[in-house]
């Protein structure tokens, strides 16, 4: 996925992991499929990642600050932007819309599961309206990460990271 999603090919794949086109396809069906087994796989170790470098920071020290900015940090990792690449792909390939939409669906799940029991931790009281108040912050990240790779504007995370962040106690309860 480094050199995008036109760059991925099957052959590529199977150079560097040492298989045949055959003993690939025997594990997935399409190319749509692999793609969304590695999104799949992307968003498991991202989520992860996110964990343990939130678990490393000492508990007196957590709070919603210190989680935002470990969100900023991986809306700005390269391999969530390859993810974004198929996102727009599949915007005009309706297989690939199919192939990425159940692993798209399980992630934002996982999200708002991560995000409530993150929240239960900092002290906040996850309720009903805990999913759209992290779908807010996490599409709104995501549409400010779309939005610079075409035109960045420093100072526009800036700005929605101090909205964030402001709208954190009102809104988590926190």
């Amino acid at each position: 996925m480094q050199r995008g999603s036109r760059g991925f090919t099957t052959t590529e794949v199977c150079r560097r992991a040492n298989l045949s086109q055959g003993s690939l396809f025997k594990h997935f069906t399409t190319k749509d499929d692999l793609l969304a087994a590695v999104v799949g796989a992307l968003f498991a170790q991202l989520r992860t990642e996110y964990e343990l470098r939130f678990d490393a920071i000492a508990p007196n020290e957590r709070s919603m600050s210190s989680a935002l900015a470990l969100l900023w940090e991986q809306m700005s990792d390269e391999r969530l932007h390859a993810a974004f690449d198929l996102y727009t792909d599949a915007r005009t390939d309706p297989i690939l819309q199919r192939s990425l939409q159940p692993v798209v669906t399980s992630h934002v799940d996982n999200i708002f599961e991560l995000g409530r029991d993150l929240l239960g931790e900092l002290g906040g009281t996850p309720d009903v309206g805990t999913r759209a108040v992290i779908e807010l912050a996490i599409l709104s990240m995501q549409g400010l990460m779309l939005n610079n790779m075409a035109a960045p504007d420093p100072a526009a995370r800036q700005r929605l990271e101090e909205l964030l962040e402001s709208l954190a106690p009102a809104l988590f309860g926190i």
